[in-house]
């Protein structure tokens, strides 16, 4: 676990936060809900079979714990794809309250009080903080994203309809599932490479007939080539699989989870 995170309890209630993230924020884990059976206990998403009454009151704890309107959560729509919003007034409480009007894996506001929420079981959710702007965002990118460039566009979009700074803009990689437990057919380092190029190869071990990836590493690597600077990118250390006891990971489970949230709020 890189240095600057730390393991946060609130009653039954944990996460993880970042030291150089100045602002509400939080990863949480599986602890601190009342949502039953494989779901338990903090399950933040309503497609994975769960009671809609349960993701509300876990919404309601986390709101309490972190100290943020439980009214004005802004929810991701998560298709492992590249597209990023802005959220203005007239977005805020989408995907929690009433239907998201986008399918984005990347959100970014200049809102106060607007708490973002991305989410993972595995795949790596970042939240973004630019201390000169006071902007936010939260950006989820599973192989896929992060082949196609998710992270760099939410970059990208937060210095242009936002005006953040690539100079002072923050990005910590929250829990995800890490190199060596993230085990692949030759087909994913193939496709990543088709995308992103030569880069890529540092970042893909090859194990027999089997490949692992380091999304973490790639996603350090863009952030930097997109203008944040070195010591203003941290990478969690936290691998989801590794420490399934406290997170959900859709490999160790095969899919049989709840979600967690990466979650930011200016």
């Amino acid at each position: 676990m890189h240095e600057t995170m730390r393991r946060v309890q609130r009653g039954p209630l944990v996460y993880y936060t970042c030291r150089r993230l100045p602002v509400r924020h939080a990863f949480t884990t599986r602890y601190g809900g009342v949502s039953r059976g494989h779901l338990e206990s903090l399950n933040l998403g309503f497609n994975r079979g769960d009671d809609a009454k349960n993701v509300r009151e876990n919404y309601r704890r986390l709101a309490q714990a972190v100290g943020v309107d439980e009214a004005r959560f802004t929810l991701t729509a998560q298709i492992h794809e590249t597209a990023v919003s802005v959220v203005g007034e007239g977005e805020v409480g989408m995907g929690l309250h009433r239907p998201p009007a986008w399918q984005s894996d990347a959100i970014v506001t200049a809102l106060p009080d607007t708490p973002l929420i991305g989410f993972y079981a595995d795949c790596v959710v970042t939240l973004l903080y630019d201390p000169t702007t006071r902007t936010a965002g939260v950006c989820h990118a599973g192989w896929r994203g992060m082949a196609g460039g998710i992270l760099p566009k939410t970059v990208g979009i937060m210095a242009e309809r936002l005006g953040a700074r690539r100079e002072s803009l923050i990005a910590v990689l929250g829990p995800s599932i890490r190199q060596e437990c993230f085990e692949t057919d030759a087909d994913v380092p193939e496709a990543m490479e088709r995308q992103l190029g030569a880069l890529v190869r540092p970042y893909i071990r090859q194990k027999a007939e089997k490949f692992h990836v380091d999304l973490q590493g790639i996603g350090v690597f863009l952030l930097q080539a997109a203008g944040l600077l070195p010591e203003n990118v941290i990478d969690s250390g936290i691998c989801t699989m590794c420490h399934s006891d406290e997170f959900w990971s859709h490999r160790k489970t095969s899919g049989l989870r709840g979600v967690q949230g990466g979650m930011i709020c200016l």
